[in-house]
């Protein structure tokens, strides 16, 4: 059984990852110059990684103080990530929808779309699983 400490400490470690990864790949994919939708897709992974990076960099800070209420703190952030994988279900329907779009209308829009999919996808196995994690974490 994981502790608050360990739950934080691995989702912070996991989205860092997830982030670096994302602007790695993206970057890189974007540099190869290979048409509009894979133009599409890096971009979104540079952005949403950027993004979660500066999430993951402001929990990290937040995690360092120090925690009266463990048990209340183990519930407001099982909260909030129950909060977070609803918009991620947001995030993959846009997704979708531009997906959708980009295809019908014959739009550049699929590349953008397919990347915001992937990235709420992740962020909703990560939001999920984090917050069952912490309905067995020790006070």
């Amino acid at each position: 059984m994981a502790t608050l400490e360990q739950v934080r400490s691995d989702l912070t470690r996991t989205l860092v990852g997830w982030s670096l990864a994302s602007v790695a790949g993206g970057a890189a994919l974007g540099a190869r110059q290979l048409g509009p939708r894979a133009s599409g897709f890096a971009r979104q992974a540079v952005a949403w990684g950027a993004v979660d990076l500066a999430i993951a960099a402001a929990g990290a800070v937040g995690g360092r103080k120090p925690v009266r209420d463990r048990s209340g703190e183990t519930a407001s952030l099982r909260r909030l990530l129950l909060l977070n994988a609803a918009l991620d279900v947001g995030y993959v329907a846009a997704g979708a929808a531009l997906v959708r779009a980009g295809t019908v209308r014959g739009r550049d829009s699929v590349g953008d779309g397919a990347g915001v999919v992937v990235q709420g996808l992740f962020l909703l196995v990560l939001d999920l699983g984090t917050a069952a994690r912490l309905r067995t974490t020790r006070v």
